[in-house]
């Protein structure tokens, strides 16, 4: 991800990468302490069945998660449902899990 944002014109300086995390959530509460006291926009760079996922994490977290331009999606559409499908049940477990602090 990192790459396809400088190749859009984002400079080094400006992309912080998170690699701790094991999960989306763990990837958010990280993301969450790393940009304690930032003020601004975060951009969430992930597939585009993922980021919405990400974005509603990093907002529950107070952080100002925007999209950024994902990159191209799978050839496979069978993929590329399966993804959207999986992620369904994930996007409300997730959000009672940053909401009350559980992991």
């Amino acid at each position: 991800m990192a790459r396809l944002l400088r190749e859009r014109g984002v400079s080094e300086d400006r992309i912080i990468l998170e690699e701790t995390g094991t999960d989306t959530l763990s990837s958010a509460r990280a993301v969450t302490r790393l940009l304690r006291g930032h003020l601004g926009p975060v951009y969430v760079a992930s597939s585009g069945f993922h980021q919405p996922r990400c974005v509603m994490l990093l907002r529950l977290a107070s952080l100002d998660a925007r999209r950024s331009p994902p990159p191209p999606p799978a050839a496979n559409a069978f993929q590329r449902w399966y993804w959207r499908v999986r992620e369904l049940p994930a996007i409300p477990y997730d959000a009672l899990l940053m909401l009350t602090g559980r992991r």
